[in-house]
């Protein structure tokens, strides 16, 4: 049992430095979306002694917040940040290995759990999301999940699991229905059959549970209910099922467009290996179930964002593994194309770690955004980020707003989504128009926002709202966004009246 433990612990070190030596570099890349620096906020107002929403808002569930406090305990930086994703991509990692060395060889479970590694290298996957954090409780979920008959502690402990991943990101919630459907279907006595809804049903309510007393006791129940699931519900009600469909399809396409290496390899693997016979036998009922709910849960998010395709992932490469390949040929081809995949992170990572490696691994070098926070005002300052809002992180000025991610004050949906929170009273009907009359020292922005202008924002609000406003520093080739195009920080003054 314990070189078992020793084996296991030693993959995962192995999994650990691998995933620090082609990832921690690029917490260099200092802004990737937005998503990050709302998280971060959110998890800062949880070390300031508030519970999620209290404060400020941000729509992702409560753990989210509580998930992210976690590294900010420790470190109250960008570093830390990433260095927790990096921890939650190794634990994935080692558990995606865990599930494959059952059913393959212990070389081809390595290969796969390095090559999602290598595949979460991607740019624009390079942040911590909340994708990333509640991945190893999916995972962990899963695991419990398809031994639930063995045992009525596995069953209990996969309601747990997928519970808190579902209060990092609500969508989990159609998974659960997937699970809940299988354990109504299956072929058991009805008896079995209600113990083992019930006691999935429990265990998966404890966390809720728990949130619920917390709330409950700070009189804050109705914010918990709006914050948490009608604005959730708003959000998803945006785009039918079908446009979602059309929207990941297009996502799909630009990844394997831009990205061959690896998202086109993988596609074409995870479609030619479709119809083999798995590996997994029986317990391939289980893999269908996680991999067609996980896939309902984004699509019907209806956004077409390319990091809500992360949660797939690791049951695309668990796919890909568990097929039985009776040619000894094709199988070398597939560990090959891997093997290509795992390689090229790797390779391209050796010249910035050697860099790192100079710099005494001080990866805020590059971080500009924090050099300029250093620069505007003192704590009396009046700051609006359209676009970066990271910066709230780095200064001591105070949060203009109850939003946490301010740059959705422009976006034309945002004001059908905080309907039900102004109807609790936690937003005035008319937030967001006093939102851009307000006065600011100074407003941050980036090109695509406040010159270029986009088709589902406010562009006139923001004009108007920039009139007595000019520009005072400008960094170009700032941020990416959409593949191939390039983001320039804006930062604007309030222009003083002569008098």
């Amino acid at each position: 049992m314990s070189h078992r433990l020793f084996n296991n612990f030693l993959f995962f070190l192995i999994f650990l430095f691998f995933t620090l030596f082609i990832r921690y570099h690029t917490a260099s890349n200092e802004v990737i979306t937005w998503d990050e620096a709302t998280y971060i906020i959110a998890g800062r107002e949880v070390l300031m002694g508030f519970l999620p929403y209290e404060s400020l808002y941000e729509m992702k569930p409560p753990l989210l917040y509580y998930f992210y406090s976690i590294p900010l305990f420790f470190s109250q930086s960008l570093e830390a940040i990433r260095i927790y994703g990096i921890l939650n991509i190794a634990i994935s990692s080692f558990l995606i290995f865990f599930i494959l060395k059952d059913y393959t060889k212990k070389y081809h479970s390595f290969l796969a759990a390095l090559s999602f590694a290598s595949i979460m290298n991607y740019y624009f996957w390079l942040e911590t999301s909340s994708e990333i954090v509640s991945l190893p409780f999916i995972l962990l979920s899963y695991i419990f999940f398809k031994k639930h008959e063995k045992s009525n502690l596995n069953l209990f402990l996969t309601g747990i699991f997928i519970s808190i991943s579902t209060l990092i990101r609500l969508n989990i919630a159609y998974l659960v229905i997937f699970m809940v459907v299988f354990l109504i279907i299956k072929k058991v006595n009805i008896k079995q059959k209600i113990k083992e809804i019930s006691l999935f049903g429990i265990s998966g309510l404890i966390p809720l549970i728990f949130l619920i007393i917390i709330y409950y006791k700070q009189d804050l129940i109705s914010l918990l209910y709006a914050g948490m699931i009608e604005v959730s519900l708003a959000y998803s009600s945006e785009n039918s099922f079908l446009i979602g469909i059309y929207k990941y399809i297009k996502t799909i396409y630009k990844l394997c467009y831009f990205n061959p290496f690896p998202f086109l390899i993988l596609m074409l693997l995870f479609i030619s290996l479709i119809f083999k016979k798995s590996l997994l036998k029986k317990d391939n009922k289980y893999l269908i179930l996680f991999t067609s709910g996980t896939l309902f849960s984004i699509l019907a998010t209806g956004q077409g964002f390319s990091h809500h395709l992360i949660m797939i992932i690791p049951f695309m490469v668990i796919f890909i593994f568990s097929k039985l390949i009776n040619s000894k040929l094709l199988i070398f081809i597939r560990n090959i194309i891997i093997s290509i995949i795992i390689i090229i992170p790797l390779y391209s990572s050796i010249m910035p770690n050697i860099i790192l490696l100079r710099n005494n691994f001080d990866v805020r070098k590059n971080h500009q955004l924090r050099e300029l926070s250093n620069l505007i005002g003192d704590s009396s300052t009046k700051i609006l980020a359209l676009d970066y809002h990271l910066l709230y992180f780095y200064s001591n000025n105070p949060y203009p707003l109850k939003l946490i991610h301010t740059p959705a004050l422009a976006r034309k949906t945002t004001k059908k989504r905080l309907i039900p929170l102004q109807n609790i009273g936690y937003y005035s009907n008319d937030y967001i128009n006093k939102a851009f009359s307000n006065d600011y020292d100074y407003i941050l922005c980036s090109t695509r926002i406040c010159i270029e202008g986009r088709p589902n924002i406010e562009n006139k609000k923001i004009k108007n709202l920039l009139k007595n406003y000019e520009i005072i520093k400008t960094i170009n080739n700032f941020s990416r966004w959409e593949h191939t195009k390039i983001g320039n920080l804006l930062l604007y003054k309030k222009i003083k009246k002569s008098d």
